[in-house]
């Protein structure tokens, strides 16, 4: 059995469902969810997360517990599962908790309900969070549906189940007409930025709160303070994050044609397919490397940060981070993006994709006017001036920007559907 963290009864007990592979996903949005749990954790709250993760993820995690003085109790018991074939195949669950005194349970299947439901039941919760449809349903009906809120994070404008962009990416929206009637029931829904707020209700009429990110999102994973200040005017490589088509793979693959002099390196996540790495692969000036959930390599490597995006961008989360580092990003105006740049340049406009796609089901990307993406990249690689007093502007408003935001905002709003109800 899990042994979760007792709290006092004016305490929330918030419960996170996490469908990113791993206990330190990549994805931003993803890494927003922790985020919001350690926060909750250090105000004071039990919290408790449902994932997926690999052995090694969870003897680190316990490792670093036991640095802080705190018993991982880590668990494990067999799980028979039966595949569609018919087959029993015997997993292995786990459960410990961590360094935030959050606990947590690992599985390595999507399609475990009912051992979603079991933890539920057993953690006891105030606040049930998600941000997929599976969770949805299984919330709506538990057999302690009464005692707990319910609600949804709005990550991608994908998830929502109305507009040009429904299920446009796989795993997001699997029945439109059901889950938006089951949208509207919930206790709260949390849009990460304005762009998705506003995508909500001009498509859906469906009314959303809008909260940045956590600030611990943005702070340092290890330290916990501000995060460190990079003067990379030195530094010779320009980064992408995530190269596919809806990113903006066709606006990097211009200009590593238009500089062939110059040295681009990307970091390849979900979006990036075999067929996406064979064209930069055919580049001579484009390096490829895997995916890293520690964004310190990429802050200590890169001199600007391309952020091309041509989809509706929920936020941006990379944007901020190297932002916050003092490291210049140039980026499209797609969705949200023009939040995260919080008004620094370069923000440059661009065709979003407009929800029309292939027959396999990739978006369309319309053609890109290079020009401007162009002179901004020569600028900053090429203007020592330029770079110095970009750098500069951009750590500090950023430092700023995150100063200014309220710790405790997250919290306030969960505890005020209790004072409702």
């Amino acid at each position: 059995m899990t042994t979760y963290t007792r709290a006092r009864p004016t305490m929330m007990r918030v419960f996170l469902v996490q469908t990113a592979q791993g206990l330190t996903p990549s994805s931003g949005g993803y890494k927003a969810n922790v985020s919001l749990l350690r926060s909750l954790s250090m105000q004071g709250h039990a919290t408790a997360q449902i994932c997926y993760a690999v052995e090694d993820e969870i003897d680190q995690y316990a490792r670093r517990a036991e640095l802080k003085g705190i018993s991982p109790n880590i668990t494990h018991k067999p799980l028979p599962v039966v595949d569609p074939a018919g087959k029993v195949h015997e997993l292995y669950v786990k459960t410990f908790t961590d360094e935030y005194k959050r606990d947590e349970l690992t599985s390595r299947m999507a399609t475990l309900i009912n051992l979603f439901s079991e933890h539920i039941a057993s953690f006891q919760p105030t606040h049930v969070i998600f941000n997929d449809p599976i969770t949805m349903k299984i919330t709506e009906s538990h057999e302690i549906r009464d005692t707990f809120k319910r609600i949804n994070i709005i990550h991608t404008a994908e998830q929502l189940p109305f507009g040009p962009f429904v299920a446009g990416v796989d795993g997001h929206c699997l029945s439109p007409v059901v889950e938006n009637k089951m949208l509207r029931e919930l206790d709260g829904i949390w849009s990460v930025s304005k762009a998705v707020q506003d995508y909500a209700w001009k498509y859906g009429r469906l009314k959303t709160t809008f909260l940045v990110h956590p600030c611990m999102t943005y702070l340092d994973q290890t330290s916990g303070g501000m995060p460190r200040i990079r003067n990379n005017i030195d530094k010779e490589e320009i980064g992408m994050v995530n190269p596919c088509p809806h990113k903006g793979l066709s606006i990097l693959i211009a200009l590593a044609q238009k500089f062939p002099h110059m040295k681009f390196v990307t970091w390849k996540s979900w979006g990036s397919r075999t067929a996406h790495v064979q064209q930069l692969q055919a580049l001579p000036n484009v390096k490829i490397e895997p995916t890293t959930r520690n964004t310190d390599e990429i802050w200590d490597r890169v001199k600007v940060l391309l952020a091309p995006s041509l989809w509706y961008e929920a936020w941006g989360i990379v944007v901020t981070e190297a932002q916050l580092r003092g490291i210049p990003v140039i980026a499209s105006n797609a969705g949200g993006l023009p939040e995260a740049k919080i008004g620094l340049p370069y923000c440059i406009p661009v065709k979003e994709v407009t929800g029309e796609r292939h027959a396999n089901g990739d978006y369309v990307v319309p053609d890109q006017d290079i020009g401007p993406w162009e002179d901004a990249l020569q600028k900053v690689m090429t203007d020592r001036e330029e770079y110095q007093a970009l750098q500069i502007l951009t750590a500090t408003k950023a430092g700023e920007w995150l100063r200014s935001l309220d710790p405790r905002a997250h919290e306030k709003w969960l505890l005020s559907m209790m004072e409702q109800a």
